[in-house]
């Protein structure tokens, strides 16, 4: 999400920020709304706040635009300074074609900064959804995945190291 040319990240994935330039809230409440609730990565999702960073001044792909799932306003923490209060997206999809004309996906969460958030059953879930979505498989695939059993004795849990 951040480099020297936030113009060229955001055409792959549709959003991006300069590096170096303070464009974020620090350990900070993120309140989300949910904007898009019939998407079916936002399944189940409801409105929630987490604490992390969060971010502003992004720079934005246009043709085409991004896919907003989720918005946060900006918490009044000294980083964000007059930007306290904005509402910005936090979540979202992009569908663009690369050079050459193959279609890509990218899906973005942009917090994930602070660990226990992915112990949030809500953010688990949209994250595994998301990223199925992006590689063009069911939304729900890693959601229900079940991993094979495997036959004993051939490493796993219940190898043992002689």
């Amino acid at each position: 999400m951040c480099g020297p040319d936030p113009a060229w990240f955001a055409t792959l994935l549709g959003g991006a920020k300069k590096h170096g330039e303070t464009n974020f809230t620090l350990d900070a409440p993120v309140p989300y709304t949910v904007v898009d609730k019939a998407d079916p990565i936002m399944k189940d999702m409801s409105n929630f706040t987490v604490y992390d960073e969060a971010f502003f001044l992004m720079t934005w792909a246009t043709n085409p635009a991004i896919h907003v799932l989720a918005t946060a306003e900006m918490a009044p923490t000294r980083t964000a300074g007059d930007h306290k209060g904005e509402v910005v997206p936090q979540m979202w999809t992009y569908e663009h074609t690369l050079p050459g004309g193959q279609p890509a996906r990218a899906f973005v969460w942009m917090q994930g900064h602070t660990y226990a958030n992915f112990a949030n059953y809500q953010i688990q879930r949209t994250l595994l959804r998301g990223i199925a979505w992006a590689a063009k498989k069911t939304v729900d695939d890693l959601v229900d995945y079940v991993p094979p059993a495997r036959p004993a004795g051939r490493g796993g849990p219940t190898a043992r190291v002689q």
